[in-house]
């Protein structure tokens, strides 16, 4: 586990719990600030199959401390270390793209691009 984890402010976030079993993972408990945390009390929250935790909305309610305990059929090695989660302004874009452009077939077409964000954002295109 990371000692922190960065979730994206108004966006949905996700915490993993990083486990490796054998036999198959059966079930992964979350405690926040050191207290169970109770899934079915916390509205847009939900489990992965793979035990990782997701948080529909990034919000001052995500703030904490966070360990995650893997069980498979033999039972438990432990908790995780901790994790910080700290919220963090999602990127921006400095330099949009326009909706359409138009050149010349065989001519140079530059279409810029640009954002800002912490951590720097890493910027791929698609074509459609």
């Amino acid at each position: 586990m990371p000692p922190e984890t960065h979730l994206p402010k108004g966006m949905q976030g996700v915490i993993h719990c990083p486990t490796r079993a054998n036999p198959p993972l059966l079930s992964v408990s979350w405690t926040r600030d050191g207290l169970p945390l109770e899934l079915g009390k916390l509205p847009g929250w939900s489990l992965r199959a793979d035990g990782s935790l997701v948080i529909a909305t990034g919000n001052d309610d995500v703030l904490g401390v966070y360990t995650c305990t893997p069980y498979n059929s033999y039972g438990t090695a432990g908790q995780s270390l901790p994790t910080r989660v700290l919220l963090k302004d999602p990127p921006t874009f400095t330099v949009r793209p326009k909706e359409e452009y138009f050149q010349e077939v065989g001519r140079e077409l530059v279409i810029p691009c640009a954002a800002r964000g912490d951590p720097p954002p890493t910027i791929t295109w698609l074509k459609v």
